[in-house]
């Protein structure tokens, strides 16, 4: 078990990658701000095959625990969760490239209702955070949330969210974009 502690830096850019890195405590951000990795996460499982060179430099955000996984430890379980992985990239850009914030939020929850398979579930970011990783202002989420709290859509209590018409949810999360 390797720690870091916050604001340590845990792999320069540009880093010959034969590791991967098994999060079980803490978060881990790129300078850049654009990813944050959170406990369970794996990072580089994503890039190691086909970019063997890290993209940016990778830092604690609070303490950091976890394991480095030696590339030709990685067996054929890890690539269920590459797919994971892959499918919440793909699930990202497709929020990025909605316009309208009724349908980017209602397509977050949605998509967060499929991966938990519950109608009820924590948020895994604050709402600052998760105004970055949607692109929104903080103002524009807090309202959109409100809005679909007073359809009677979702309620939410601090990071707990519930779901209360799913049908809806998938009526606004799905309306056309224009």
């Amino acid at each position: 078990m390797k720690t870091y502690f916050r604001n340590e830096t845990i792999i320069k850019k540009n880093t010959y990658i034969n590791q991967i890195f098994q999060i079980t405590k803490g978060h881990i951000t790129n300078k850049k701000g654009t990813e944050i990795y959170k406990p369970k996460d794996y990072l580089f499982l994503d890039q190691i095959f086909y970019n063997p060179y890290t993209l940016d430099d990778y830092i604690a955000l609070d303490l950091v625990a976890g394991q480095w996984i030696d590339k030709s430890e990685i067996d054929f379980s890890y690539f269920s969760i590459l797919s994971q992985i892959l499918l919440e990239k793909k699930n990202h850009v497709e929020l990025l490239l909605i316009q309208d914030p009724i349908i980017k939020v209602s397509r977050y929850i949605l998509f967060e209702y499929r991966n938990k398979k519950t109608e009820s579930f924590y948020f895994t970011f604050s709402i600052a955070e998760l105004a970055i990783f949607l692109n929104l202002r903080k103002e524009t989420l807090s309202q959109t949330l409100l809005f679909l709290k007073d359809k009677k859509i979702i309620d939410k209590h601090n990071k707990l969210l519930n779901i209360i018409n799913l049908s809806l949810l998938e009526k606004y999360a799905y309306r056309l974009d224009w």
